[in-house]
């Protein structure tokens, strides 16, 4: 059995705090704190940890020479101005830093306390924080394609993908996920010609309701875009992509946005609970003392389903690395509890979803058209709101939000009114 499948066994059902199941006690936060990976979740943590009061050493590690970036823009904003400096993360607020870009982790030894680098050095840590991220999936069906082929999370993959967005070129995106769909908005307002190939039967399968993914299925059909459902990529010729069903896509370029793989390889070697993401408390705890993880990287306890999972948003590498860094340096600090939430901006729809995507009933608020979007879907589970979703919608979004976290059961036609101000509803549950 795989630690990961031995960690949900062991672990209570409702409890939220792997601590009792590590191989020994966790203790305080030691000096020196080396962090690896230099994303939004380490720069969170490390820029908290400073404001928080720490001032012993702290290393941050990150493979990429690149100075720290948001992530967010490369699939939208960035493809226009192409400025990297506009999307850096600001990291003043992490003082006395020592920033090692361009090198990698190779190793850590949990019993030495110590990390070796590619380049050869090692380094001591009193408290190992483990903010690796993840790595996109690949297609092997297009390996040696005579196009370029791609996947989108770094700035260099969006500066490569950005070369290629010039007026009516043709552009084959895989995968109907955000990112895919982001990127799909901005080639078209390009003037690119989009296809885009998805396996499953609708978009955003794991991340929205069939309400949701069949309405951002008309606006990109709307737009133009080319969709194809339950289609796969089985090889290619010269300047063709070939299907299953035997259709051939004429392309330039190919993005590939089928998903992503935790970049857990370092902890797997060191012994740590991992399945595809390195599980952890509310307090980023692993099952190693010492060592904490941080966003992508991870696999938490959902609050909403009582589930481990991969909860891969901006919202939670931030907040996460946040928290922890706050725990580090006062253990009285409430762990890491945030419900889930995310924003995608695709062309004219500004999507913010919260909770689950889907519960046993919808309530659909506001006008549900392609001409002037602006509704709001709200999840029920027993009558409980367990998810919410706002398209072009933004002032209903905090008020479910602080809804969905008490758990209330609002009266449906109230909510399904768009005249009630869900603000006033959001005041009387005293959130």
């Amino acid at each position: 059995m795989r630690p990961g499948n031995l960690l949900l066994n062991w672990a209570a059902p409702f409890s939220n705090d792997l601590s009792s199941h590590c191989t020994m006690p966790q203790e305080a936060m030691k000096a020196p704190v080396v962090v690896l990976g230099a994303g939004l979740a380490a720069v969170s943590f490390a820029s908290e940890l400073r404001q928080a009061g720490y001032q012993g050493p702290l290393t941050v590690v990150g493979d990429e020479a690149e100075p720290p970036y948001d992530r967010p823009p490369l699939s939208k904003d960035f493809m226009g101005h192409g400025d990297a400096e506009k999307i850096r993360l600001d990291c003043k607020r992490a003082p006395e830093v020592e920033w090692l870009l361009g090198v990698a982790a190779q190793s850590f030894d949990p019993q030495a306390h110590t990390v070796t680098l590619s380049d050869g050095r090692t380094l001591p840590y009193g408290t190992l924080v483990l903010a690796t991220g993840a790595t996109p999936r690949t297609l092997p069906a297009l390996q040696s394609a005579p196009m370029p082929v791609h996947t989108l999370r770094t700035l260099e993959d969006a500066r490569r993908i950005q070369v290629g967005l010039r007026p009516q070129a043709r552009l084959l995106i895989v995968g109907g996920g955000v990112i895919g769909l982001e990127l799909a908005a901005t080639a078209r307002a390009a003037g690119v010609h989009v296809t885009l190939v998805e396996t499953q039967p609708r978009l955003m399968g794991r991340a929205a309701s069939s309400t949701l993914s069949d309405f951002v299925a008309r606006y990109h059909a709307a737009q133009g875009v080319d969709l194809r459902f339950g289609r796969s990529v089985t090889g290619f010729t010269e300047g063709t992509v070939l299907l299953d069903d035997g259709a051939r896509i004429a392309a330039d370029m190919v993005v590939v946005g089928i998903g992503v793989v935790t970049n857990d390889a370092l902890a797997r070697a060191a012994r740590l609970a991992c399945d595809d993401g390195i599980f952890v408390d509310a307090f980023g705890r692993t099952t190693c003392p010492d060592v904490y993880a941080i966003g992508d990287v991870t696999r938490q306890r959902n609050p909403l389903s009582g589930r481990f999972e991969r909860i891969e948003t901006w919202s939670n590498a931030q907040n996460q690395g946040i928290a922890v860094a706050r725990h580090l340096v006062d253990p009285a600090a409430p762990g890491y509890a945030e419900l889930p939430w995310y924003w995608s901006d695709q062309g004219a729809l500004r999507i913010q979803v919260a909770g689950l995507a889907s519960g046993d009933e919808e309530i659909v608020r506001g006008e549900f058209s392609i001409e002037s979007p602006k509704f709001t879907l709200i999840e029920l589970q027993k009558g409980c709101i367990v998810g919410a979703t706002c398209v072009n919608n933004a002032r209903d979004f905090a008020p479910l939000r602080r809804l969905l976290a008490a758990g209330a059961q609002p009266d449906r036609a109230a909510l399904a009114n768009p005249a009630t101000d869900l603000r006033k509803l959001a005041a009387a549950v005293g959130t």
